[in-house]
């Protein structure tokens, strides 16, 4: 396969930068051409740069040229390290759950995916403090259904009654409560930055490459040579802006991977793609999630779970006992301004610490400790990740939408679109489904478990 995008790359220029060998210093510029664009260097982009390596094979492990571009360098910005860092089986889609439990055992054994030899084991702090779902008697029924639907799937998760709460946290207020499900393996949360860190270590040293910079524009050929098929368009060129500059370079190319996030969709406005081939759009936001951190000494404790109530609100420890984190969704209507990163602290004290005060008595007498926002690459469509090629550009591949689940299901996914890159098909997992199809067809896969 490496040897085909090799094929299809349009001819350099003579006296053009050449390939940076695996471990020397990388170029600040990127290489005149790939085998592969990865546009986003998140842990989705990152993942499938590593499996793209991992699955071409030990004697072709330095044929194919894998190119991650990321405009942040600092992730300062970055979904990834600015999630609150949890990992579930609970899901109402069956993908999903097979994405988390994929997931669940690469975690489990990362070292033996991610480790570098000479470098110190991964610890990415792993918590196995389980998902805690309550569910109000009108959504009883729903979650009742989901968590069969996990069982099917393998997940081990438990129903739990009022009662059977109340023994098992008697903290907690299930005075509204009709039901309650909670993962008894393979959920908890840990640190998002080493999981990134050790993604990104690993792959280089298989030979992936990386710059800074921004990819803003294309340069595609139309195919119209068909009368009985639709047009269609690939693209030869992503124009990568460097940093603070209006240089920008030409990177020849064979396939575009768009893992930009929460600038997904907007990345298939940029100049240079034909317009009338990149419908539908792709349905893909920047929607601006608040965490907040809190000290309560006589709260749940270290045996609290990843607690999400009726409510929408959410909350987990974190770290030394009496220290918390949460949040909560807003609703569609009163969604925050997602052009920076501000924190609205009045959301906190009007709309979740009520809701986390009624759950938890305890948590009246919480003390605010600090908070931050970041971003859900928010799918408006049905808020699953789209995954797979595009219908009418034939060498874009896309690899976002996740709404929040992106880094619990960035193993898996990276997986399964290397799969369908290198070998043309899904293999260990079928995700056929979240593909562009169902935007074309307008058929959503609604997900109920989206927090």
């Amino acid at each position: 396969m490496a040897q085909t995008l090799r094929d299809q790359l349009p001819a350099s220029g003579s006296g053009g930068r050449g390939w940076v060998p695996p471990g020397t210093h990388p170029d600040p510029r990127p290489p005149d051409e790939a085998d592969v664009v990865v546009v986003g260097g998140g842990v989705v982009g990152w993942s499938v740069a590593y499996w793209l390596k991992v699955l071409e094979g030990w004697r072709r492990r330095h044929g194919m040229r894998v190119l991650v571009v990321e405009r942040d360098p600092t992730y300062s910005r970055a979904s990834t390290v600015l999630s609150a860092g949890g990992i579930r089986q609970q899901f109402s889609l069956p993908e999903n759950i097979q994405m988390s439990r994929f997931s669940a055992s690469f975690l489990r054994n990362i070292n033996e995916y991610l480790g570098v030899p000479n470098e110190p084991p991964i610890d990415i702090q792993f918590r196995p403090g389980g998902y805690l779902f309550l569910a109000s008697p009108q959504n009883a029924a729903a979650l009742e259904a989901a968590v069969q639907l996990q069982r099917d799937e393998g997940a081990q998760v438990t129903l739990l009654s009022p009662t059977q709460l109340k023994e098992k946290y008697p903290w907690m207020n299930t005075e509204d409560v009709a039901v309650a499900s909670y993962g008894l393996e393979d959920e908890g949360w840990f640190d998002p930055w080493t999981l990134l860190n050790a993604f990104r270590r690993k792959a280089t040293s298989l030979g992936v490459q990386s710059c800074s910079g921004e990819v803003r524009a294309f340069v595609t050929s139309t195919n119209y040579m068909m009368a009985s098929a639709p047009p269609s368009a690939r693209i030869k060129y992503v124009h990568v802006h460097m940093p603070d500059s209006l240089e920008y370079q030409p990177v020849a190319c064979a396939i575009v991977v768009n893992a930009a996030g929460a600038w997904a969709g907007k990345l298939l406005e940029a100049e240079g793609l034909p317009r009338g081939l990149c419908q539908p759009a792709l349905p893909i936001q920047p929607r601006k999630r608040y965490v907040f951190t809190w000290h309560c000494p006589n709260g749940p404790g270290l045996s609290c779970p990843f607690l999400i109530d009726t409510s929408g609100a959410y909350f987990r420890p974190d770290g030394a006992a009496g220290n918390y984190l949460g949040g909560m969704s807003p609703p569609e209507e009163e969604e925050p301004d997602p052009s920076d990163l501000s924190v609205d602290h009045d959301y906190f004290q009007e709309q979740i610490w009520p809701r986390l005060a009624r759950r938890v008595p305890a948590f009246e007498s919480l003390k605010v400790r600090g908070s931050w926002a970041g971003y859900y690459d928010y799918n408006t469509f049905d808020q699953n990740p789209v995954l797979g090629p595009h219908p009418r550009l034939e060498n874009l591949f896309s690899a976002a939408g996740f709404s929040g689940h992106g880094l619990q299901h960035a193993p898996a996914a990276g997986m399964a679109l290397a799969e369908l890159l290198l070998r043309g098909r899904y293999e260990t997992l079928d995700l056929r489904r979240l593909g562009w199809d169902r935007l074309l067809d307008g058929e959503p896969l609604q997900e109920l478990g989206v927090v």
